[in-house]
C-alpha cells in the first residue's frame, strides 16, 4: 500500500454467495480491490449447512481473506471466546471483546485498544469507534455500517479525510452499492476504516482483519449506543 502523510479510508462492502455465504470486498480507490473476504462456517459442513439456511448470518467461523498482495488471512471469529487474526499460517492477534476490546499479539502484548469514539456518537445506523495503538494514540477510525443511511459522510468527516477523497472518489467511500446475492439479507452492510498516517502492510491486513470480525462475524467491539 503507498504510504502517503494524508488519511486512507479503506471501505469494506459485505454482499452474498448464491449459497448464502457472506462476502467482503475492500476498496481504497477505483481498480482492483485491497482484499477480498469469503466466510467459512464452524465446524465443517455443518457450520456449511448453518450459513445456507441463514443459521450464522454474521458469526463464528474461520472467515479468508485474500489482499491483492497475495496474503491469506483468515479471521477466527468467535462467539462466547476471543476472536483470533492469523497471517500466513501463524496467529499474530488475539481479540478480547468487552466494554472496549482489547488485541493482543505474541506474548500477550497489547497492540491496540477499541473503545467508541468520543467526538463521533455512534447511532442505530452506524457504530463509530477509534482504535489506538501503543501510549494511546490513535491509529485509526472504523465505521460499522449497520444501515444504507450509515455510509453517508458528514461535511466535517470530508475535510477530514483530505486529499484522499480526490483520490479515491467521494462515490467510493459513500455509495450504498453492495454486491447481492443468495436469498437472506444482510444485517451488517460493511465497514469504513480509516487510517490516521503510513502503516504496514501487515498492520493494515491485522485491521483489514478486524473489519471482517466485526462485519462477517458479527462480533461487537464497544458497548452498543
Amino acid at each position: 500500500m503507498e504510504t502517503t502523510g494524508e488519511p486512507t479510508v479503506i471501505v469494506g462492502r459485505v454482499g452474498r454467495r448464491f449459497t448464502n455465504a457472506l462476502t467482503m470486498t475492500f476498496v481504497d480507490a477505483p481498480g482492483d480491490p485491497v482484499a477480498t473476504v469469503r466466510q467459512g462456517g464452524a465446524g465443517g459442513f455443518g457450520g456449511r449447512f448453518a450459513i445456507a439456511l441463514g443459521l450464522r448470518n454474521h458469526g463464528p467461523g474461520r472467515h479468508l481473506m485474500q489482499t491483492r498482495e497475495g496474503e491469506r488471512v483468515v479471521t477466527a471469529s468467535g462467539y462466547n471466546s476471543p476472536s483470533t487474526i492469523e497471517r500466513r499460517g501463524s496467529t499474530v492477534a488475539t481479540v478480547s471483546c468487552g466494554a472496549t476490546t482489547t488485541v493482543t499479539g505474541a506474548g500477550g502484548v497489547v497492540l491496540y485498544t477499541i473503545e467508541p469514539d468520543p467526538d463521533r456518537a455512534s447511532t442505530a445506523d452506524v457504530r463509530r469507534m477509534l482504535v489506538r495503538g501503543d501510549g494511546g494514540a490513535t491509529v485509526a477510525r472504523v465505521d460499522v455500517i449497520l444501515a444504507s443511511s450509515g455510509w453517508d459522510i458528514s461535511p466535517g468527516e470530508v475535510l477530514g479525510f483530505g486529499l484522499a477523497l480526490a483520490t479515491e472518489g467521494l462515490g467510493a467511500l459513500v455509495s450504498e452499492g453492495t454486491p447481492r446475492g443468495g436469498s437472506l439479507p444482510i444485517r451488517i452492510l460493511g465497514t469504513r476504516l480509516v487510517l490516521v498516517g503510513p502503516v504496514a502492510e501487515e498492520q493494515r491486513d491485522l485491521l483489514l482483519g478486524l473489519c471482517v470480525d466485526l462485519a462477517v462475524g458479527g462480533r461487537q467491539y464497544v458497548a452498543a449506543a
